[in-house]
């Protein structure tokens, strides 16, 4: 547990760390965009809009499933189970070992993305 408080800010280029097993980051995408799937191991993903619309796939990775590093996983296919529109004050808590993919259609989309 960290014993003084934390400042994660939208200007960060990467996952910044604090306290042990969380991290956050602000991402701004722009359209066209089709993330590749990927599933953690041992991190759920919790996604809050700020701006702009986008869909998340979630499902099951299927495919080659390649770890490219500890615990994340990434795939060129998935089984999808269910997909879910995101706007501007939405959040989806991605659960452990859930497969799931971003899509940007159009415009710009931005959101935080905290991995607990």
């Amino acid at each position: 547990m960290a014993d003084k408080a934390i400042k994660y800010s939208a200007k960060g280029v990467d996952f910044a760390p604090g306290v042990k097993g969380f991290s956050a980051k602000a991402v701004e995408i722009k359209s066209p965009f089709s993330g590749r799937p990927e599933a953690h191991k041992y991190q759920h993903d919790l996604y809050v809009v700020i701006s702009g619309t986008a869909k998340v796939k979630t499902g099951e990775l299927s495919g080659e499933i390649k770890e490219i590093s500890d615990g994340e996983y990434r795939s060129d296919e998935m089984i999808v189970e269910e997909e879910h529109v995101l706007q501007i004050g939405d959040s989806l808590l991605i659960p452990t070992g859930v497969g799931h993919s971003l899509i940007v259609e159009s415009g710009s989309y931005s959101q935080w993305v905290f991995k607990i």
